[in-house]
């Protein structure tokens, strides 16, 4: 679960050197710009079938049965690890979503997740399963792995996908080597085609490089896998953490929270960017492009030093930028973790919809945004 805290916010050093030499090219290729349809909100504490709606972290589209599909990062702590089904109503001028459905996630052994074993954080469907990461838990002992699993669509588990070594925690007293603490397995998403799967980390592993700073801009992995199995990774280069002073400092971390597959070679991302000074969420949507050029990175077990090419990205949103559009009251930006193409519009554009991690704090709220991309 990724919770805005106050965590980095003292003692951060800033340093004018990169740790990791990249190269990368931007305004090379044509990205597509968003324009508001509408937004939901849904206040902290409500409940449906005697569960609490919260944490929601991922999303999936089920276009057969015209259902949005949300995870709960909910640790099997206030009711057990689910994801829940949204009746979903959309064209060019309104959007509505309303829960139909909670469906609890089931070990490998038939029964729910014991409280604290799971932090799901991405969904995507897979030839007609689902895939769902998780955190996992660095912190607990023994440390809990980062992992994706693949349910049936009902929930029941089928399989855990490999993960590479170089992404699991080494323990020891510097941890070294692997995902850091609350910032492992954020993106998840599979191509339409259903061949290829997308896993990507929220910050920089431990042997790679810094976290994110506002002088700093990170490094973070992302693994393809074909056939469930890992084939290659590549390295995508986080955005330092915008400039917004209180008391004459900017202090804050960005991350990725979560990515989606246009094809095989091409993305979209979302970077969140927190300041705790501030207590400003910043909103960023990137359109991303996987080339021949593009380094991959899957057989070096660190990337600090090398010279490599990421992932080319152009901005195609800041979420500032809708605050005026949304509704009354909740004229504010929060946790956005969770992205999915959703319903064609009559004129053929694709929709992109937007769900945000409330982290059942009384002070924010699930926030729904649906877009239309204009071409």
């Amino acid at each position: 679960m990724k919770r805005p805290s106050s965590k980095n916010t003292f003692g951060i050093v800033l340093i004018a050197l990169c740790a990791t030499c990249i190269f990368t090219t931007t305004n090379t290729f044509s990205a597509e710009k968003l324009r508001f349809i509408g937004d939901q909100n849904i206040v902290t504490g409500e409940k449906f079938k005697e569960t609490e709606i919260g944490g929601l972290s991922g999303l999936a589209y089920d276009v057969e049965k015209n259902k949005l599909l949300a995870i709960s990062d909910d640790r099997s702590a206030i009711n057990n690890a689910r994801f829940y089904e949204f009746d979903l109503k959309l064209d060019d001028k309104s959007f509505s979503v309303s829960p139909s459905e909670v469906i609890t996630l089931l070990n490998n052994e038939g029964k729910p997740f014991k409280k604290g074993t799971v932090d799901f954080e991405g969904i995507t469907f897979y030839n007609g399963d689902l895939l769902v990461s998780s955190e996992g838990w660095v912190n607990h002992e023994p440390p809990l792995p980062p992992e994706v699993f693949q349910f049936s669509r009902l929930g029941v588990y089928k399989s855990n996908l490999e993960v590479p070594s170089k992404f699991l925690l080494v323990k020891d007293k510097e941890n070294k080597v692997g995902v850091r603490v609350n910032l492992a397995f954020e993106g998840l998403t599979s191509t339409p085609d259903g061949k290829t799967v997308w896993v990507g980390t929220e910050e920089a592993l431990n042997q790679d490089d810094r976290t994110s700073t506002p002088t700093y801009a990170s490094t973070v992995r992302l693994i393809q896998y074909k056939e469930l199995k890992p084939v290659k990774e590549v390295a995508y280069q986080l955005e330092q953490v915008p400039s917004v002073k209180v008391a004459g400092l900017t202090v804050g971390e960005t991350g990725l929270s979560d990515i989606l597959s246009i094809d095989e070679n091409n993305f979209y991302s979302i970077e969140r960017s927190y300041m705790p000074l501030a207590k400003k969420l910043i909103i960023r949507i990137y359109k991303n492009k996987i080339d021949e050029k593009t380094t991959d990175i899957s057989k070096l077990e660190s990337i600090k030093g090398l010279s490599i090419k990421t992932v080319e990205k152009e901005l195609i949103a800041n979420f500032d930028d809708f605050i005026p559009q949304m509704a009354a009251n909740f004229q504010k930006v929060d946790n956005i973790e969770g992205i999915c193409f959703g319903p064609k519009l009559a004129n053929g554009h694709s929709t992109l919809l937007f769900v945000s991690d409330n982290n059942f704090n009384k002070n924010q709220r699930t926030q729904f945004l649906a877009f239309e991309i204009i071409p």
